[in-house]
Parts: structure tokens; sequence; C-alpha cells
């Protein structure tokens, strides 16, 4: 099995109560089988609480959508009594998500983490992906569905090697990945207002994605022109669009709608540099520097509400492939 990885992967280190978020907040925390038999057999008061707070497989959520076991600082309870090796799966692996295609894995870090999003803007040049070996095991492949494979991957490969080309203008970079020539801005939508119609009918993760959308609305309606707001260069723009491609394109070996999947890239990264500061809001303060708390906000709500719900990508995709 092949390995492959972001060249920021593995310095990627959960940064705890630092975090101006947390992953413990906002999600419906499922519980793996395996982790339910550990937590029933948990003696004392700690093992009662903790039985106490799960039903239907996952954890009774608090006001807010808070786990019950993270604490005021912001700290796990789970790990804090029982250690690493108790957590459920998602715990351990959040916000790591793997994809299989044959005799090749590739891993990465989610965007809805503020860490792995400065990770990501923050890396010296292009967007590169180690690879190694790794005795997980493979997913069998006819020759003809490994045929397939090799052509999309092939095709997101020259993707790669085109957004990192630095030989190239960054507008013919654009044009060659996704026929993006900046005559319309809001390509393929008509408007920024068409853009805004897409994301006002998907369902809201919660109120910090709320509070945004009306920004974008009003700014919309303002007589205030929609342009790039500056707050991304062109080698951070690279190196999202970059990730992006990598994350979702591939997938269109099992879902189709290669054509969405290719311009997501292109309607992420807009979405972000003409709304940097409508989608950031007033989230609190990670890094000494203003621009880049505003920018990794950004993409962080972005990822959180279009990337980690099938039924809203599906939607956006579709809306992209005509």
């Amino acid at each position: 099995m092949i390995l492959r990885k972001p060249d920021f992967y593995d310095q990627f280190k959960c940064i705890a109560s630092r975090c101006s978020d947390t992953c413990c907040v906002g999600w419906e925390i499922d519980i793996d089988e395996a982790t339910q038999e550990v937590y029933r057999k948990v003696a004392g008061a700690f093992g009662e609480r903790l039985r106490a707070n799960i039903e239907d497989g996952h954890f009774k959520l608090l006001p807010h959508d808070r786990c019950p076991f993270l604490d005021k600082d912001n700290l796990c309870e789970v790990y804090q009594n029982l250690g690493e090796d108790a957590l459920c799966d998602i715990c351990t692996e959040h916000p790591r998500f793997v994809e299989v295609y044959g005799d090749i894995m590739e891993r990465g870090l989610g965007l809805c983490c503020e860490e792995a999003a400065r990770l990501l803007l923050e890396g010296e040049g292009p967007l590169t992906f180690t690879r190694e070996e790794s005795d997980e095991p493979e997913d069998e492949l006819d020759d003809d569905d490994r045929d397939v494979r090799d052509q999309v991957l092939g095709e997101r490969e020259w993707m790669f090697e085109t957004l990192a080309d630095q030989g190239l203008p960054f507008a013919e970079r654009l044009y060659k990945v996704f026929g993006y020539t900046g005559e319309n801005p809001f390509a393929p939508f008509e408007s920024a207002k068409a853009m805004f119609e897409l994301l006002a009918k998907l369902e809201s993760y919660g109120p910090d994605w709320d509070a945004a959308l009306e920004r974008i609305k009003a700014r919309i309606d303002s007589s205030e022109p929609i342009a790039d707001q500056g707050f991304f260069t062109e080698n951070e723009s690279c190196r999202l669009l970059t990730y992006l491609i990598y994350r979702h394109y591939a997938k269109c070996l099992f879902e189709g709608r290669e054509q969405g999947k290719r311009q997501f890239a292109l309607f992420f990264w807009n979405l972000a540099r003409f709304f940097t500061k409508e989608l950031a809001g007033d989230n609190p303060v990670f890094s000494p520097n203003p621009r880049t708390n505003t920018k990794i906000n950004a993409v962080k709500i972005l990822s959180k509400q279009l990337e980690y719900c099938q039924e809203i990508m599906e939607i956006v995709e579709i809306s992209l492939d005509e």
C-alpha cells in the first residue's frame, strides 16, 4: 500500500486549550462499538457518569451542542481519567481524514481545524505530497477499475503540477485548471448574489454560519463592489486550491460529478477571498497577526459548513457540475 500525505501532515499536533475553537462542540459524536464496550466496563463514579451520558451510540450533548466531557478549560475528561487509548475512533482521528483507492491510501487534515488551516496556509512554496510504504490492507480493484483510477489520479496530478508552476502567471494557471478567466469573477455563477443564493438554501451547521451568511448578504445588498479583499497571497491561494482538489477530486471515482468536484475548489476559494471578513466575523484571536486570524477563521467556517455534510457537498457539486 502506498500512503500519500500533504507536506504539513506530520507537523500537526492538537493545540488543545490554546485553540480558540474546539472539536467537541457543534458535532454529533458517534462512539464506535469497540469503544462502547470499553465504556461499559469502566468502574466507579466516572464510569457511571460516562454511561449516563451515552444514548443511541453517541454522547448526549449539552446545551449549545457541547460534549458532556469537555471541561471548563476545553480539555477532555475521558482523556484525563482513562487515557488516550480510551477515546472513541472519531475523537482519536478528528480532524484527520483518509481515502483509499485500491493500493493507494491518502491522508489529510480537515480545514475545520484552525491549526490544520494555519499549517496549510503558512507553508512555504507550492503544496507537495509525501509518499511512503504502508502495511495497511488495500482495497481490491480489477484491472478496469485500476485503469480508471490511474487516469483520474493522473488528471489530478496534472492539476497539482499546473497550480504549482511558478513559471506561469497565476491567472494562466487558473485558466488551465478551472477555465477561469476572471472576466466574470464569480464564474461559474453569474453574480455574487447567485453564489449567495446557493449558500442560503443549504442547511446551516449552526449560529456562527447563520451570522456569517447575514454579513455576506448585507455586503451584497450594499453598494460596495464585491472584489478580492486581499487577505490571501498567491502562494496561499495555490496551496488552498491544490488541497481542496486533493481532498475531493478523486472521489469522482465513486460519486461522479468530476466537474463539480474540480469547480468546488474554485468556489471555496472565491468565497474565501471575496468575503474573508464577513466569514471570519469577530471570532476569537489565536495569532498575534490579525490578518492571519481573519483568513484562517474564514477558511475554517467555510470548511465546517461545506465539507462535513455529504448532502451539502452533493448540492454544491451538482450546481457546479452543470
